[in-house]
This record gives C-alpha cells, structure tokens and sequence, in this order.
C-alpha cells in the first residue's frame, strides 16, 4: 500500500490510544518500528537508526506492509517531538522536525507546546463546501460524489480531508490539495 496510507493507520491507531509495535516492511525490503504507548508514538528504529535519522530514512518508504503487534515490547526511550509533529513529517505536511532545520533552532521539548493540536472545528456546511470547491481542481466535476460519499456521517475534518486526499491518484496533487484546504480553512497543514 501506499506510505501515506500506511501514516494515516498508525495515526489511528494514536487515535485509538494502542499500545504495541507497528511492524512497516518497504517494496524495497526497509523495516521500522515505531513503538506506541498509549496511542503516542515513543520510539522510531528504522535500518537501524533511532529519532531523527530513523525518521528521515522512514519518510522516503513509497510503498509498505504494516502490521501492528500488540503483545510487542513497547520501548520507550522516548522521541523528543509529540506523536502529531512526528505523524506530520512522515505524511510530508511537515518539511523538517522541531529544532533540526527548517522549523526553528530551539530544542524540540521547548516546541512542545507550540506542537500540540489546534482544536478543528466541526464539518459545517460552510466547510464541506469550501472542501468540495479544493477537490474540483483535482477531480473535476466528480468532486461532488466523492464529498458526499466522505461527508456522510463524518464530523472530523481532519479525517475528511486525509480521505479526500487519497481520492487523488497523483500524491504531489493530493499533497497541494491538503495545502489548498488548510490555506482556504485559515487551518495548521493537515
């Protein structure tokens, strides 16, 4: 399956406050773990590197296998960035972590609080119209069937977008889309 599609389950499961190992097998034989506890992503190992440079090596994974062993030992030397910072830089809505380059120079704990996530409001009439006016320059005219499959019983925005955005068949396309949306929401990147 896609990366992306492989963030955006191990971003459930933080939703889901899992605790366990999430096993993520490349098309070109790369493994990570990224241990969760209690739904927050503790630790990254990938080809043998640990945090950052785990990271980085992760986020160049095009396609994988996942699979979540619950009963795993859990390590938790602990990251220095929050789960939504770390999920961000591996779906690409971030450049760069917390105090390594693009974002800024302070230590990552003092980013911390900057991190955490901005409450997003309800999907409003109002927002599913401006989510279905960004979709239209990416599927044309199918946009209103695709919105209406997604909106049905949905209320969080987040979640709404990041299935619309798969709805997309090129990834750069699906990425400025996400970047259309949260420019057009006054909303963080999603």
């Amino acid at each position: 399956m896609p990366f992306i599609d492989v963030v955006d389950q191990i971003a459930g499961f933080c939703a889901q406050r899992v605790s366990g190992t999430a096993l993520v097998i490349s098309d070109d034989n790369r493994m990570a773990q990224v241990h969760l506890q209690g739904g927050k992503i503790v630790f990254i190992l990938c080809r043998g590197r640990r945090g950052r440079d785990g990271l980085a090596i992760m986020r160049t994974m095009k396609n994988a296998r996942l699979t979540l062993d619950k009963a795993g030992v859990v390590n938790a030397d602990g990251l220095d960035w929050p789960t939504e910072i770390v999920l961000g830089y591996l779906d690409g809505t971030l450049d760069d972590l917390p105090g390594t380059g693009v974002l800024g120079g302070a230590s990552p704990r003092a980013d911390t609080a900057a991190a955490r996530p901005v409450a997003t409001p309800g999907l409003t009439p109002d927002i599913k119209a401006t989510l279905q006016r960004c979709l239209v320059k990416y599927v044309g005219p199918m946009a209103e069937i695709v919105c209406s499959d997604h909106f049905d019983g949905a209320t969080d925005v987040r979640a709404v977008v990041m299935a619309l955005a798969k709805e997309i068949p090129n990834d750069d396309q699906a990425a400025k889309f996400k970047v259309d949306v949260a420019k057009a929401l006054d909303m963080p990147a999603f």
